[in-house]
């Protein structure tokens, strides 16, 4: 498989150079320049998990060059001498993004593929887990956590990354490898702030998990198909010993190739922790954070408290405290995942779409043994209008660098009439 099929659109720096984004093998100069201090920066930490070199560390949330401290913030000696850029290969914002990966991600399936207003797949519909545990305790309809557990005690997995609250500082996620079904159960529901996910891949090495299953927010799963999917033809140059180009070549494909299944979780922006859990909820509100159990997002901010009260805010008031760097990305429903799953414009119910063959297959499982119930998507119209009025909205919104549209919005989308 090439690399690339398609070639990458053009678009300048201010100062008239080429911007890396565009860049077939973007460089590590290039991920700092026009991600890092561009301001697109995920903070997914996926850079920092495939440095071969130790170069950058995850400092406050961004990859930072902390190997020479007298360089330059964009300096990687490496990188400018025999070469390596492995990091910049399997940033979410640089070429390729997620809609110019779809086709190589799902070729070769089996099932029919429908390429809707949200990405290929082959099924949509909205499902609800039935073990009371995980009603208990998941966000909406449990499907992901009911997946997870399956998958588990079925032996398909022995490990999944998930999000799961920090027990020293409530609210705030923390990313787990988890091992067990108590962790799973212990890591169900959502807290709308980011949580660096892919940094826990280092934990299921650690612990020697060979299947893993991912769960991730859009601007986590492509990082995963990127290093998946990426030729490594470009490490491979006259200046390198072969140990070299082994360390480099282990360092980006390794740590993801344990992940036999991809969750994408519905997502169009999460939350700044200290503006709107520290600020607004435990200052403004009066909520003590440890007396939060659960929190989410419909229509407006739903604060559910220990005591079984519901505080509720203004969904825009919440959006002040919306993390930029969201709105670079152009991926609302993880449309590179095997199986993507979020509660929009239901309640209690998980608007689920099946992508591949393998999560087609695993939910179909989950149905026959009675695990989940099914409703067909026709009886949820309103979740699928807002299904695909926030997809669209997050093509829509994503700045194109340099003036090149193309980097971030698919050759098939259309404008609103109106706009």
């Amino acid at each position: 498989m090439a690399a690339h099929e398609e070639s990458a659109p053009q678009g300048l720096r201010p100062s008239g150079e080429p911007m890396g984004i565009f860049k077939e093998t973007p460089s590590f100069k290039d991920m700092m320049n026009d991600v890092v201090a561009y301001g697109s920066c995920c903070e997914c930490g996926s850079c920092v998990l495939v440095c071969p070199h130790n170069v950058i560390e995850y400092i406050d949330g961004k990859p930072r060059q902390t190997a020479k401290q007298d360089a330059a913030f964009d300096y990687c000696g490496i990188s400018e001498g025999i070469g390596c850029d492995v990091c910049a290969q399997v940033c979410p914002r640089l070429y390729p993004r997620e809609f110019q990966l779809a086709d190589k991600v799902f070729a070769d399936q089996q099932g029919a593929m429908v390429r809707g207003g949200f990405g290929p797949y082959q099924q949509i519909f909205a499902a609800r887990a039935r073990d009371p545990r995980i009603l208990e305790v998941c966000q909406d309809g449990g499907v992901v956590t009911a997946l997870l557990v399956y998958a588990m005690q079925s032996g398909k997995i022995d490990g999944a990354i998930v999000a799961a609250a920090d027990p020293d500082q409530p609210c705030a996620p923390r990313p787990v490898c988890a091992t067990s079904v108590e962790e799973i159960l212990a890591a169900a529901g959502s807290w709308y702030t980011y949580c660096p996910n892919e940094l826990a891949l280092q934990q299921a090495v650690e612990k020697g998990c060979r299947s893993l299953a991912f769960v991730g927010v859009p601007c986590q799963i492509t990082p995963a198909r990127k290093a998946e999917l990426r030729d490594t033809a470009f490490i491979r140059t006259g200046a390198k010993r072969d140990k070299m180009v082994e360390r480099q070549t282990r360092s980006l494909k390794a740590p993801f190739d344990p992940i036999s299944l991809h969750i994408g979780l519905l997502c169009s922006e999460v939350f700044n922790f200290e503006g709107l859990m520290v600020r607004k909820i435990q200052g403004e509100l009066g909520i003590p954070l440890p007396e939060v159990r659960k929190f989410n997002v419909k229509g407006e901010v739903l604060v559910y408290r220990t005591n079984g009260e519901v505080a509720k805010i203004d969904l825009r008031q919440a959006q002040e405290h919306a993390r930029p760097e969201c709105h670079h990305c152009g991926d609302f429903s993880g449309e590179l995942a095997d199986i993507s799953c979020g509660g929009v414009g239901s309640m209690g119910w998980t608007i689920t779409i099946t992508r591949s063959d393998r999560g087609r297959e695993i939910v179909q499982e989950l149905i026959d043994a009675g695990l989940i119930e099914v409703r067909p998507i026709e009886e949820f119209e309103n979740s699928l209008k807002v299904l695909l009025r926030l997809a669209r909205r997050q093509y829509q919104r994503v700045p194109p660098p340099g003036g090149a549209v193309a980097a971030v919005r698919p050759s098939w989308y259309r404008p609103p009439r109106n706009a």
